[in-house]
This record gives C-alpha cells, sequence and structure tokens, in this order.
C-alpha cells in the first residue's frame, strides 16, 4: 500500500511539474519576439564602453535594468539622466505626503541606481507630465547635449519618440529630444554614436496591452538584439521604488513577479549616428 502511495505521488509531483513548466513556456511564447538576436554583451553590440542612458521619470531605467546590469559588469562606464522628479506621479502604494513625491522617487532612482553600480546620475528639474509644455524639443536636446559632452558616452539609450513605451507625452519629448543631441554630438565628437531604443515586447503589447500598448506596437521598429533578463532584478527594481511598488498590480491587474516571469527579454533597436 505505502508503495502505491509512494508511486503516485511520484505520479502527480511529474505531472504537476511538467504542467507548470508547460503553461510556464506558452505563456512565455505570448511575449517573445520571434527571430530576435539574443546577444550576450552589451559593450560588443553597443560598440561602447560608455553609455548613456536618457529617459523621463524615476522608475523608467526599470526598462533597461538588464542592459545596465551587463554593462556595469563588463567594466563600461554607465551614466542615466532623467528629465523630471515624478513629482506629479500616483502613489501605488501611498508611503508620503504626495507634495515630498519628488523627493521620495528622486531618492528611489538613486537608491535603484547605486543597487546596479551605475556611475552617475544626473537629474533634471523638469515638471513631471508637462515636459513637452514646459521646454521646446530644442531647448530640451541643448540640455542633454551638454551633459553628453561632458559624459563621453559612445552609446545613449532612450525611448522611441514616436512611440515612447507608452505614449506618455513626457517619454516621447525625451526621445526626440535626446535623438537631437546624440545627432549634434556625433558631429562634435566627429565620429558615430551608437543610439539605442528600449522597447515594449510587440506581442504582449498586442495581446494584453489594449487599444493604448496596441498603437505602441504598432509604433515600435523591428528590435535588433534582445537579453535574456531574469525576474529578480526587475521585481527588486519596484521594490526599491517603493511608492511604485504596486503600479503594475494596479495599472494591469498583474503582478510584477508574474509579468516578468512570462516577459523574460529586454529589446532594442539601434541606430549608428554618423557624423
Amino acid at each position: 500500500m505505502m508503495r502505491n502511495f509512494l508511486f503516485g505521488l511520484i505520479v502527480t509531483t511529474i505531472i504537476v511539474f511538467l504542467s507548470y513548466h508547460a503553461a510556464l513556456w506558452y505563456g512565455r511564447s505570448l511575449f517573445e519576439e520571434p527571430d530576435v538576436e539574443v546577444v550576450e554583451s552589451v559593450t560588443e553590440r553597443l560598440n561602447a564602453q560608455r553609455i548613456v542612458l536618457v529617459f523621463a521619470h524615476p522608475d523608467d531605467e526599470i526598462t533597461s535594468t538588464e542592459l545596465i546590469r551587463r554593462a556595469v559588469e563588463e567594466g563600461a562606464f554607465v551614466a542615466t539622466l532623467t528629465a523630471t522628479r515624478g513629482e506629479a506621479g500616483t502613489q501605488f502604494p501611498e508611503i508620503v505626503d504626495q507634495s515630498y513625491l519628488g523627493l521620495i522617487r528622486e531618492g528611489e532612482l538613486r537608491q535603484h541606481g547605486f543597487s546596479l553600480g551605475i556611475d552617475e546620475q544626473v537629474v533634471f528639474d523638469l515638471p513631471d507630465g508637462g515636459v513637452p509644455d514646459a521646454i521646446s524639443d530644442a531647448d530640451l536636446a541643448d540640455q542633454v547635449l551638454a551633459e553628453l559632452v561632458r559624459l563621453e558616452p559612445e552609446a545613449v539609450v532612450t525611448f522611441h519618440p514616436p512611440s515612447g513605451v507608452s505614449l506618455h507625452p513626457d517619454h516621447m519629448a525625451i526621445g526626440r529630444a535626446t535623438l537631437l543631441a546624440v545627432q549634434d554630438y556625433a558631429t562634435r565628437r566627429g565620429e558615430a554614436v551608437t543610439l539605442a531604443y528600449t522597447l515594449n515586447s510587440r506581442p504582449g503589447s498586442r495581446r494584453f496591452g489594449g487599444e493604448r500598448y496596441a498603437r505602441v506596437a504598432d509604433l515600435q521598429p523591428e528590435p535588433d538584439f534582445a537579453l535574456d533578463a531574469g525576474a529578480e532584478l526587475k521585481t527588486r527594481a519596484w521594490e526599491i521604488h517603493a511608492s511604485q511598488a504596486d503600479y503594475l498590480r494596479e495599472t494591469t491587474g498583474v503582478p510584477a513577479w508574474l509579468l516578468y516571469a512570462l516577459w523574460t527579454q529586454e529589446y532594442y533597436a539601434v541606430r549608428v549616428i554618423e557624423p
């Protein structure tokens, strides 16, 4: 009788194990971009030992945590430019008086950057949610350009201007301004600069993102390469961004741990900006 019980237990365990991995494989297939090169070395793919990432808000850098991690591990200099302090955001959960949210979110950004090993973090003082209304693309490009000249990157990572990952006006504005800045910077430098756009999973966006993210997927370029990205780094990032820790659950209904168990790659489109 004991033998039959143990046999049944083993069979049940095997079935559960196989079912779990089959479900995981199927779930991941819903997010995976087909036929995209998966690379190991960020510095080789970007042809850069100095990389600057330019985003709009604290927590935007979560889109590129795997790229940052690998670049740091490969000995590259990595810096971030963030246009706003995120003071107009909604708190998920509420952890501070709203009037202090900008201070808190900047602190979360700097703590996350420190945990990733980022060498330098620059935060501008543009209004959260109002970047394109507060400053022209040309003036913002000049602000970004001044930092690029100082930091001397060989590669720059930012948002794709027409899609901005989420159609957020701040994202699209920083993408447009960064493109202008990189074009000017390459000319001043006299050498080509790699410009990489961080992208969403188009299959996942179309299946689960509603009308807005389907539009994002339609606007995005084809990804040129992917990085395998484990869930641990992404979920830790949301924990560090404590004022936004439940953002994904509250806005999509999917907790971070589950989303990143299925969406396991970062995608990038690359342009080489010639002088």
